[in-house]
């Protein structure tokens, strides 16, 4: 009689182990994709502002080139590491500006001294199901940078 109860017993409790296994993965994978998901997002913040600088620093010092505006956004694309097929919405804008970045004008009328402004966007598109539909968000920098050439 007491060989009935025992293993009745551990009858019910593997169904009860079961139902708190589906629980505690549910909750693991959830926790899984969203440090993933940071880590992306992170990683495509690095991604945006490494190209606006190299980008930037390109334009600086090729100032005086007739096709400085193209070749410093082929640098920038290039800098993307494939981010800008990947993600929505890739821009690329080169310009002089002032020291806080602001337009003022074309990149190649720029002078010695003046600065030349990178500025790339491209919209983030999550990796994760169901939030691509929820969490698209725009990644903007610019990288003003004064001319060298001249």
């Amino acid at each position: 009689m007491m060989l009935m109860r025992q293993s009745s017993s551990i009858l019910s409790r593997c169904g009860a182990t079961a139902v708190e296994m589906a629980a505690v993965i549910s909750v693991f994978v959830v926790l899984l994709f969203g440090i993933l998901e940071y880590c992306l997002v992170l990683y495509s913040f690095n991604v945006v502002e490494n190209a606006a600088r190299e980008g930037a620093r390109y334009g600086v010092v090729n100032v005086n080139d007739t096709t400085m505006v193209a070749d410093t956004k082929t640098v920038v694309q290039s800098f993307m590491g494939g981010l800008d097929s990947k993600m929505g919405s890739y821009t690329c804008n080169v310009y002089k500006s002032d020291s806080t970045g602001v337009n003022i004008g074309s990149a190649t009328a720029t002078e010695f001294g003046e600065y030349v402004c990178v500025e790339v966007s491209v919209v983030y598109v999550p990796m994760t199901p169901l939030l691509d539909k929820l969490n698209t968000f725009t990644i903007r920098t610019k990288c003003a940078m004064g001319s060298e050439a001249n």
